[in-house]
């Protein structure tokens, strides 16, 4: 079985939250418990349990108090460029909270 590098399972863990968000975010488009509402719910599931997973060999390698605050920012990041590609807007103090975070993990991560 392939190994693969702490810092990439770290990326897919933030890009399987991120992504189980946004399909989560899809399936309010549609009524509850009608095909695509459970097809949207169902992967999205899917893809936390996967996140789930990464997780818990992540924190064999990094300290729970670095990873999780730099990850949650992460995927606040990349859920928020979403946000932005389908017409959600980020005012002033959003986008100035968005900066603090980024600067906050920097400051944990140095």
């Amino acid at each position: 079985m392939p190994v693969i590098s702490p810092p990439i399972l770290v990326a897919i863990g933030i890009l399987a939250t991120a992504f189980a968000q946004i399909l989560l975010k899809q399936s309010a488009q549609h009524a509850v418990l009608t095909t695509p509402w459970v097809g949207f719910v169902g992967v999205a599931a899917a893809s936390y349990a996967l996140s789930f997973l990464l997780y818990a060999l992540i924190l064999k390698h990094y300290p729970l108090n670095k990873v999780y605050p730099a990850m949650t920012v992460a995927q606040i990041v990349l859920i928020t460029l979403y946000g932005l590609t389908v017409g959600e807007v980020v005012d002033l103090r959003h986008g100035l909270g968005l900066l603090l975070g980024v600067a906050a993990i920097y400051l944990i991560l140095a």
